[in-house]
């Protein structure tokens, strides 16, 4: 189920992203091709929003010696890591706020 909703997500996510280089002109490979990049990071950055709200923002493992210890859980990290990749890609493609181009059949 939640796979499910994923990939409709995903999918008109990247229909949406696409429509935008359609707009400018620009649907073009490599363009293409870093929207492909920016739908994986979101597929990536989806399941570590379900680890941290499955496991916590602080987790309790074992370390090397063996002692249970509290961390932060590092999905946290990658999440950020994930999202500037993902801003880095929109900034790529000069998509933002203000440059965004809007048609009445494209909803996300």
């Amino acid at each position: 189920m939640k796979g499910e909703i994923l990939l409709k997500k995903s999918d008109k996510l990247r229909k949406s992203l696409i429509s935008q280089l359609k707009f400018r002109n620009a649907d073009i490979d490599v363009f293409t091709a870093l929207i492909d990049d920016y739908i994986a990071l979101f597929s990536i950055s989806e399941r570590l929003k379900t680890d941290i709200s499955e496991r916590g923002e602080i987790i309790r493992e074992k370390n090397s010696a063996g002692c249970e210890v509290c961390k932060c859980n590092p999905s946290i990290k990658e999440l950020r890591d994930t999202n500037k990749s993902m801003l880095a890609i929109l900034k790529q493609l000069n998509l933002s706020l203000d440059t965004v181009l809007t048609d009445e059949n494209d909803e996300l």
